[in-house]
């Protein structure tokens, strides 16, 4: 009976309350960071609404531009494999450099908590473990 009443519940909120995006569950263990499949998968984890799919994403790119100013990841994929990078990603700068430089319209820790829910796509992805 109980399972019964779980399951018209969720079906009763799963008509009602459709999903603002999917992730394509065969992309699981690929290696290929896809933007607006992070940016899914993270609004998804975090119980976004579809307005918040755009301050994601911003918050991705910002990432992204912040790794090229210091030297993390490359345009030309050739660099990485003839000097390995120095550099060291300071979450804390990410976030200021965010905010600060690219403007983005978010909370210190809202970003924080995008980049930390990040790490989980990142595992879904299998680039980390």
């Amino acid at each position: 009976m109980k399972k019964i009443f779980i399951l018209t519940l969720l079906s009763f909120f799963g008509c009602k309350n459709e999903p603002i995006c999917t992730v394509n569950e065969n992309n699981a263990g690929k290696q290929t960071y896809d933007l607006d499949e992070a940016t899914c998968f993270i609004a998804l984890k975090l119980n976004k609404k579809k307005s918040d799919l755009n301050l994601i994403r911003s918050a991705l790119v910002a990432e992204e531009n912040y790794m090229n100013k210091i030297g993390l990841i490359s345009e030309n994929p050739n660099s990485e494999s003839e000097s390995e990078s120095n550099a060291e990603m300071d979450i804390n700068e990410m976030v200021e450099y965010a905010l600060n430089e690219e403007k983005v319209d978010l909370t210190n820790e809202e970003l924080m908590e995008i980049y930390d829910t990040e790490v989980e796509y990142l595992m879904f992805i299998g680039v980390v473990e």
